[in-house]
């Protein structure tokens, strides 16, 4: 019977070779995934995973190829935190790095989808701009970086308040190239640094001199908020007969050097550096005092409006300090309306939402100032007890356009006043500046009236004129008519 065949044996030195083969592969492998591991890190800062200062140069290079073409400009914000090894040494390293977690995440999300962060060394960082359409685009952005890392840092138990020196650079009149205006920027940071820090140095001439008059407004307004400098007028507010029902506390700034500010200006300044909440204080105070004195010489009360930054009413002790006031004023609360806007009510929602509720405890009543001009969800006015809606003085205005073609806001206004009606809230129109204005909504159903029309801001002794006028008008009104004998 025949067999078959036998496989002959497999060459031994075969075998070597492909066993050595195989390691090779492996060995290769290794050493491309360590290539990829040693690139990715000379790339890479390894603490934040952020573009350390080699790729930071090589995005730098390829926005300045892409600027030339466009005809855009490039910026680098240099970044460099004060004492920070002072900071390093209070804090251990463990804590810095959590330190430094913390600030990458607080600063990467004030940039925009294509702007890059990077940390170019422990206590540095650096943002490039890539598409700089407006020339003080860099300026905002790096007073924006600035508020941000000066708000208190929390680890563990402990709260940590760091400030940090920028400079900043932009092509092509600093530089044309990406060494070039990584150096420039890094220098402004230093004349910053050595100027104090907490600042912004710019080596542009209009971004320089842009972030000079912001830092002097700063000092300026640190000064008046601690001397009490500025001044408190109030606009009566109306009903349709000219009846003053109430006033709203307006805030005026007059500087020696400055000249007139405008609230648009310092308002969010005084928020960026929280001076608001010191300066609120002094306003609701001394507001509510005033209105007191009013209270005391009118026979029926009347409303003291006092707008709210949402900074304040996010503010845990925000409550008291309201509660405070009205006690030490012996004010009413029902004669006191907190101003809000409807984006106050979109921001940290649950928080404001809860403070209002606190408040109304009080007996304290809120207006929507502005109302129509947000975006919001008008679902909160069934879940928030609002006592006013106030027609954006916009509106106001639109009602009587002077362009032709131009719609007429009439239908917006008709349809707020409705709102309020239907849902048993008081609507006032801002921006009353003639009687055309105040007869249409007066027809509408608007039950007050605030504008130069019926009457512009003026100081506490004045508004005091008008009430007394207004009483002894009442009081004679009330007498009987004297008969003349024949």
């Amino acid at each position: 019977m025949a067999t078959a065949p036998t496989q002959p044996d497999e060459n031994p030195h075969q075998m070597q070779a492909l066993d050595l083969l195989e390691e090779l592969t492996k060995a290769r492998a290794e050493v491309n995934l360590l290539r990829a591991q040693v690139e990715l890190l000379r790339d890479q800062d390894p603490l934040t995973g952020l573009p350390n200062r080699i790729r930071l140069a090589d995005r730098t290079g390829q926005a300045i190829i892409r600027a030339r073409r466009q005809g855009n400009k490039v910026a680098i914000l240099f970044i460099e935190l004060d004492r920070f090894k002072a900071v390093n040494q209070i804090l251990g390293f463990a804590e810095a790095d959590e330190l430094c977690l913390q600030l990458t995440r607080r600063m990467a999300v004030l940039l925009g989808p294509g702007d890059t962060l990077a940390r170019v060394a422990s206590d540095q960082f650096a943002v490039l701009l890539p598409e700089v359409m407006e020339e003080l685009e860099p300026l905002r952005t790096a007073q924006s970086l600035l508020d941000a890392i000066r708000i208190p840092f929390r680890l563990g138990s402990r709260e940590l308040r760091v400030t940090a020196s920028i400079g900043i650079s932009a092509s092509p009149q600093d530089g044309d190239d990406a060494p070039t205006l990584q150096k420039e920027a890094e220098n402004a940071a230093g004349r910053a640094k050595n100027s104090g820090g907490n600042s912004i140095q710019a080596n542009t001439l209009t971004l320089s001199e842009a972030s000079f008059e912001r830092q002097q407004m700063e000092v300026y307004l640190q000064e008046a908020v601690l001397k009490q400098e500025m001044q408190i007028v109030y606009q009566p507010q109306v009903t349709a007969d000219g009846t003053i029902f109430g006033a709203e506390a307006l805030l005026r700034w007059e500087h020696p050097v400055l000249g007139v500010v405008p609230p648009s200006k310092f308002v969010p300044l005084a928020e960026e550096n929280l001076l608001i909440h010191s300066m609120g204080e002094w306003i609701l105070g001394t507001a509510c005092r005033q209105a007191a004195l009013w209270q005391a010489m009118s026979p029926r009360p009347l409303k003291l409006a006092v707008n709210v930054s949402p900074i304040q009413l996010t503010h845990p002790r925000w409550v008291d300090t309201v509660a405070r006031a009205l006690r030490e004023s012996r004010l009413a609360p029902s004669c006191l309306e907190l101003e809000i806007t409807e984006s106050t009510l979109l921001k940290n929602a649950r928080t404001s939402h809860a403070v209002i509720k606190d408040l109304k405890t009080l007996g304290v009543q809120f207006g929507i100032d502005d109302f129509g001009t947000g975006y919001s969800s008008l679902s909160y006015l069934q879940r928030l007890p609002i006592d006013t809606l106030k027609i954006d003085q916009a509106f106001t205005r639109a009602m009587f356009p002077s362009q032709p073609g131009v719609l007429s806001s009439k239908p917006i206004v008709q349809t707020i006043v409705n709102l309020g009606l239907n849902m048993d809230m008081r609507v006032v129109a801002e921006g009353v500046e003639n009687a055309e204005q105040k007869e249409a909504l007066r027809a509408m159903g608007c039950y007050g009236f605030q504008g130069y029309f019926t009457g512009r801001p003026m100081e506490a002794s004045e508004l005091n004129h008008r009430l007394e006028h207004q009483v002894s008008s009442a009081f004679n009104a009330l007498l009987p008519t004297r008969q003349t004998e024949e």
